[in-house]
């Protein structure tokens, strides 16, 4: 399923905001640039301008450890606004790993820029791997430092790294030495890195390895990196196929890939359109609504895409037809409890598009809850208790809260008797329907195990749920520890924060092939949201393993239990561990207010249950809606569904003539002659 079409759009956010859970649903934050992948590259061969001058981050002073400007980290300030992935920047970090990063709070000192899990906005690798430079090496001491060459508006900003190992060593006796920089240049904001040509200071052992080299965005699903095998030349690398490519070099003068030739330069210019940023989401049962910041330059307008499926838009896929000239779009007319992924990009004009957003913006549509048909508040006297009720269309469950959010849930059922009340009293009730199903592969097809934890499945859920139960197979290998053991599983929210934990006993079987069900009682409840993870976390020594199916003929993700959730893997390739999850779920209106009135003049008795007794009906109607006792009615009001006024009835008889509206729910507002109010929801056929 895929549309694209039917949206309402808003230049400023004055809808309705609904929150939809605790982790990204809560206003859905995300912030991931998606460009790196747009620049474009270009290879050169020119004189490698070595600078002498500038500002010195770090000298050696040492051949081990920190002490020889390994794993450290500098920040320095760029003279000019560098533009990278639409974003200016003043300032970065510089790793003794052979790479700079920009924004973030992340110390930039691993050794895989491109892939790892960082928290930046970006990155620029040269030579991504753990490096270190020498101390007084045939005289020979490198260090790592800054300088700015040239006239604005023309400045480049050079990072350089001299005299540096191409990998990690502490030998002083073989130790080969060379040197490269990064290039920042003002107004162009193109990237370069530049080597230059390295030789032996002393011995010949040769130094054989891979590095990490390119552009890296916000995510680590957004790069532009370089790839060459141990048998190519380090000079034809090709576009890297993965975050994890690397080149491949070799000191060995007889090897195919060799190291960098003097003056060998990478240049990446950036696209002349950026894609903006994707920000928050909202939702309602109908509608998403996706928010973004601009890049930098503004673009003209945008256009948007989204879909039930994850597979990403292409530059060829149509957007909405729609020019969203703001930073906000609602789409409408959706499903309730469904996962839709949002893309957005820029229109610069010109027929000049960005890139589509990397990575969307996951928003799950609210449920849609029972319909609450009516509300009838009560009138008593000091000292007794009132009668409240409630009506719900067939299937839901009318709930009693003492507070608009949160508070005590009071009672279930269409009719709640209050405690004697001393003064009038607000309670509030909600509409509910609870559903229960499997979801997951039902049971093992496979025999085979796997030892390790920390895996398992991931889930998203499209409104709040309970997992009540499920199934797991351990095993031991060790004959002697067949019978008990403990099992620890964990449920965790898309942060790694972890939202429930529990340990279970369970009956360990001897080897793999003869493993038995365990039926766990999870308990463990979740508010509508994305990338929950439900995983084996621990084990007790008595546990070899698991059963888990590694054929993908045996399973197929996801696995979706209709409007509820789906399952995905937290490994690539795999179904982990925990078979036919048994699930819960609910969804809830947002609470009505029905008022408790004491009254201290108080009705006769005869009044008061009078008061009691009105009642409206039929309920759906066609033209003639009737009411008992509509002399203790003063007027009454009719409001669509919008809560729009349709009109006014002073003095009602005890039948109304409504053949003038439409069909639709309305609700109509009852003015008491006791100066008290009662609400009720009408059907017109």
């Amino acid at each position: 399923m895929k549309k694209v079409y039917n949206f309402k759009l808003f230049k400023k956010k004055n809808h309705r905001a609904i929150a939809l859970g605790l982790i990204v649903f809560t206003t859905c934050q995300i912030s991931v640039n998606a460009q790196a992948n747009a620049y474009s590259f270009t290879q050169s061969l020119t004189a490698y301008d070595a600078v002498s001058g500038g500002t010195i981050l770090g000298t050696a002073t040492a051949n081990t450890g920190a002490a020889s400007l390994y794993n450290v980290s500098y920040s320095a300030a760029i003279p000019f606004s560098f533009n990278f992935n639409g974003e200016n920047f003043n300032n970065l970090k510089v790793s003794s790993n052979g790479y700079i990063s920009f924004g973030g709070t992340d110390d930039p000192t691993g050794s895989t820029p491109i892939s790892g899990d960082m928290n930046w906005k970006g990155a620029v690798s040269a030579w991504g791997r753990s490096l270190n430079s020498m101390f007084n090496i045939s005289n020979t001491t490198g260090d790592i430092r800054y300088e700015t060459v040239g006239i604005a508006p023309n400045r480049e900003f050079v990072i350089q790294w001299t005299n540096f190992k191409p990998s990690y060593s502490t030998s002083t006796t073989s130790v080969y030495a060379f040197s490269f920089q990064i290039r920042l240049r003002e107004t162009s904001n193109t990237i370069t890195t530049k080597y230059n040509s390295g030789s032996f200071l002393v011995g010949s052992t040769a130094v054989a390895s891979t590095a990490q080299i390119g552009l890296r965005g916000a995510s680590d699903i957004d790069y532009h990196n370089r790839l060459n095998l141990s048998t190519n030349s380090f000079t034809n690398s090709t576009l890297g196929t993965a975050n994890t490519s690397t080149q491949y070099y070799s000191t060995t003068s007889t090897a195919a890939s060799g190291m960098p030739p003097a003056g060998l330069t990478y240049t990446w210019a950036p696209p002349s359109c950026f894609a903006p940023v994707l920000t928050t989401g909202d939702s309602t049962a109908n509608s998403i609504t996706a928010n973004w910041s601009a890049p930098l330059p503004s673009p003209s307008n945008y256009e948007i895409y989204y879909s039930t499926s994850n597979t990403a838009p292409t530059n060829a896929t149509p957007s909405s037809p729609a020019i969203i000239s703001g930073s906000t779009a609602t789409i409408n007319s959706l499903v309730p409890s469904t996962l839709y992924y949002v893309w957005v990009r820029s229109n610069c004009g010109v027929g000049t598009l960005s890139s589509w957003s990397t990575k969307p913006l996951m928003l799950v549509t609210k449920c849609q809850p029972p319909a609450l048909l009516g509300t009838t508040g009560a009138t008593v006297c000091p000292g007794n208790n009132a009668i409240l009720n409630a009506t719900v269309e067939n299937g839901g469950t009318i709930k009693w809260y003492d507070t608009l959010t949160g508070g005590n849930l009071l009672a279930t059922g269409n009719s709640y008797s209050t405690p004697s009340l001393t003064s009038t009293t607000n309670y509030w009730v909600s509409t509910s329907k609870s559903s229960v199903g499997n979801v997951g592969l039902p049971a093992p097809i496979s025999t085979s195990g796997n030892t390790g934890v920390g895996i398992g499945l991931t889930i998203d859920a499209y409104k709040s749920l309970t997992i009540n139960t499920v199934d797991i197979y351990p095993y031991t290998t060790t004959s002697a520890n067949a019978g008990n053991g403990t099992v620890t599983v964990n449920l965790v929210n898309s942060a790694g924060t972890i939202l429930h934990t529990n340990t279970f006993t369970v009956n360990v079987a001897y080897q793999a092939t003869a493993a038995t069900l365990n039926t766990l009682p999870l308990n463990y409840s979740i508010p509508a949201g994305t990338g929950y993870k439900l995983l084996i976390s621990a084990k007790s020594p008595t546990v070899s393993g698991f059963i888990r199916e590694s054929s993908t003929s045996a399973f197929s993700f996801p696995y979706i239990l209709a409007e509820v959730c789906s399952l995905g893997t937290t490994t690539s390739g795999y179904y982990y561990y925990l078979y036919n999850l048994n699930i819960t779920s609910n969804c809830e209106s947002e609470r009505t207010q029905v008022t408790a009135t004491v009254d201290n003049a108080c009705l006769s008795t005869a009044e008061t249950k009078l008061a009691e007794k009105l009642f409206l009906y039929p309920n759906p109607f066609t033209n003639i809606l009737n009411i008992d006792h509509s002399s203790l009615i003063k007027s009454l009001q009719i409001l669509d569904h919008s809560g729009k006024l349709i009109k006014t009835i002073n003095a009602p008889k005890s039948s109304l003539q409504l053949d003038d509206l439409p069909s639709g729910v309305y609700l109509i507002i009852l003015d008491m002659n006791d100066g008290s109010k009662q609400s009720s929801k009408i059907i017109k056929k």
